[in-house]
């Protein structure tokens, strides 16, 4: 079996574990808002959340990593060109 099917299908198997252990009703409260659902749904719904953010923070480096580089990689080509027309004495 590969790898990442055993670890898939642990990683599963822990959910469902936490899943079931989690099931009592709880109360969310933030500023003016609460709401009441259970333990595993708000643990999921945080998870998922920051997940999100993380995607659009990671993506967002990522972006100016590029462009970065490839303004490195055209100022390095602009100074070959440079050195390649200067005439040699």
């Amino acid at each position: 079996m590969s790898m990442k099917i055993i670890i898939i299908s642990t990683l599963f198997l822990l959910v469902a574990i936490i899943a079931s252990q989690n099931t009592t009703a709880t109360e969310l409260k933030f500023l003016f808002w609460s709401v009441q659902a259970p333990l595993i749904v708000m643990i999921v719904v945080i998870f998922i959340l920051g997940l999100v953010i993380g995607l659009i923070f990671s993506s967002n480096y990522e972006r100016k990593k590029k462009k970065q580089e490839a303004g490195i990689q055209k100022k390095t080509a602009e100074k070959d060109n440079i050195s390649n027309n200067t005439p040699l004495k």
